[in-house]
């Protein structure tokens, strides 16, 4: 008897997972909104590297993000799982995401170039 919770629970896990239509967050992120947030967090990460920022500093900017977007952490969060279990979208939009910050790139390094003549 001892074995049928643990089965019950994997069974039942193993059943939502399996889920073709995973119930949408209450709050669930649009998807373009959702891929600016992912730019953002990005360039915050990156950002946080190249200046060696220390992780309160990090979670501050973060945190700005958030805010401007208006959704907190956990609004993202549920958001990204959700969109997660979408394997073959969430890679399209990781690939948006990608091109969005390769533009950004291109065009600072355009606005340097144009800076230094």
């Amino acid at each position: 008897m001892k074995w049928l919770p643990p089965l019950v629970f994997l069974l039942l896990s193993v059943g939502f997972a399996c889920s073709d239509n995973p119930p949408k967050p209450d709050q669930l992120i649009k998807e373009d909104k959702y891929i600016d947030v992912m730019v953002e967090l990005q360039l915050v990460r990156s950002h946080g590297e190249i200046n060696s920022l220390d992780t309160l500093t990090v979670d501050s900017l973060t945190n700005e993000v958030f805010q401007k977007y208006e959704i907190t952490d956990s609004i993202f969060v549920q958001s990204h799982s959700y969109y997660q279990r979408f394997p073959q979208k969430q890679q399209m939009r990781i690939e948006k995401a990608i091109e969005r910050l390769k533009m950004d790139q291109v065009s600072d390094t355009t606005k340097k170039d144009s800076l230094a003549r």
